[in-house]
């Protein structure tokens, strides 16, 4: 892979990772709503849960990633566990997420730290 496609990957990938961290931390906010206010916090949260899938099928689009596949899968499966309530399988599924992120964009932070960029 050339220069310009290792830092647009890693850029892509630093991305995604940071967005799954905070919805991750977000997860944990929901665990703490309830009553009325319940059912808008997780409609909202699925949404910012699908905001990421959007980026992460952009990122797979612009760098030819396809294994982020693998990552939206795990997005949306957390959507479904959110949905019916399994916040610790939903996170469960975040960091599974986050891992497969890192594994996909692992080549291009090597050739970067060899180019002396990170």
């Amino acid at each position: 892979m050339d220069l310009r496609d290792a830092v647009l990957r890693f850029h892509q990938g630093e991305i995604i990772k940071t967005m799954l961290i905070n919805a991750g931390n977000l997860t944990g906010e929901l665990a703490k709503i309830d009553g009325k206010d319940r059912a808008a916090a997780v409609k909202l949260y699925k949404g910012v849960l699908e905001q990421i899938r959007g980026e992460i099928k952009l990122a797979s689009a612009m760098t030819g990633l396809t294994s982020l596949s693998g990552v939206d899968s795990k997005v949306r499966d957390a959507i479904w566990e959110i949905h019916i309530n399994r916040l610790e399988e939903a996170n469960r599924l975040l960091g599974e997420a986050i891992a497969g992120t890192v594994t996909t964009i692992q080549s291009a932070a090597v050739q970067l730290y060899q180019e002396g960029l990170i």
